[in-house]
């Protein structure tokens, strides 16, 4: 049922991007930046399909991480074609961050972050075998959650070319983004390690903040309920355990930009 489920995932891939193929672009740098995501989001989706643990904790790393990988071969994409100096500074922080993310979710199963995973491993799933009593029923309602999500994720990411390389980029980061958000909040839901669980906690914080900016760099306007990019993060932070210190480097951050 897992397969079947995935492939249908997999095939939204192929139709999805298809009309963000190459052979619609307006330049010759919105073709190479396309074929770049449609390259990263395949990858992504492979690296997702894995075979459910019963260990809800086990499986969100074994997701979440192809998923992280994602937004970094998408923000690579973004570094070498956009034009837009503010998203390309947002773009050098998923980076730092996702691979932080990474690093934080192998240290929290159990699998060291040693210096291969930079570049040769953050993409592929964790091969730790589950750290506690794998929670079949958890397990397969985590699983539907996060299928749902990348279901959603995948069809707002079909987006229409526009030649712009920064607004394209921030069309299809924008879901992308919050695929992981909801991925994280069925963790917090569902996990039961709390390492990973404070590290969801940072995904939902991190991706929030960096929706609002991403949307206040190319002049769009922020939903009513996000008045500003500290105020993303209001939510999720109130269910979170305190890192203020990390919230405020992060608000200053925002503020330089």
């Amino acid at each position: 049922m897992r397969s079947n489920r995935m492939a249908v995932i997999y095939a939204v891939v192929g139709v999805g991007l298809a009309v963000l193929a190459p052979a619609h672009a307006d330049t010759s740098q919105e073709a190479a930046f396309l074929a770049e995501n449609q390259a990263a989001m395949n990858k992504m989706m492979a690296g997702m399909n894995i075979k459910p643990t019963g260990d809800v904790d086990h499986d969100f790393t074994a997701m979440m991480i192809p998923h992280h990988q994602g937004a970094i071969d998408m923000a690579q994409a973004e570094l070498q074609y956009g034009r837009n100096q503010k998203l390309v500074r947002i773009a050098q922080e998923i980076v730092v961050e996702q691979l932080q993310e990474i690093a934080a979710m192998r240290l929290a199963i159990g699998e060291p972050a040693s210096p291969t995973w930079v570049t040769n491993g953050a993409h592929d799933a964790p091969a730790v075998a589950p750290s506690h009593k794998a929670n079949s029923g958890g397990d397969a309602l985590f699983v539907s959650r996060s299928t749902a999500a990348m279901d959603k994720m995948m069809t707002d990411m079909a987006v229409k070319p526009t030649g712009d390389v920064d607004h394209d980029f921030v069309a299809m980061m924008v879901p992308h983004h919050q695929g992981a958000i909801d991925m994280a909040q069925a963790e917090l839901q569902y996990g039961q390690n709390p390492q990973l669980k404070t590290v969801a906690q940072e995904i939902i914080v991190d991706q929030m903040q960096e929706i609002a900016l991403m949307r206040l760099a190319i002049g769009e306007p922020l939903p009513p309920s996000m008045s500003s990019p500290t105020q993303a993060s209001s939510g999720a932070m109130q269910s979170a355990p305190p890192h203020e210190s990390e919230a405020n480097q992060t608000q200053m951050r925002m503020s330089a930009m």
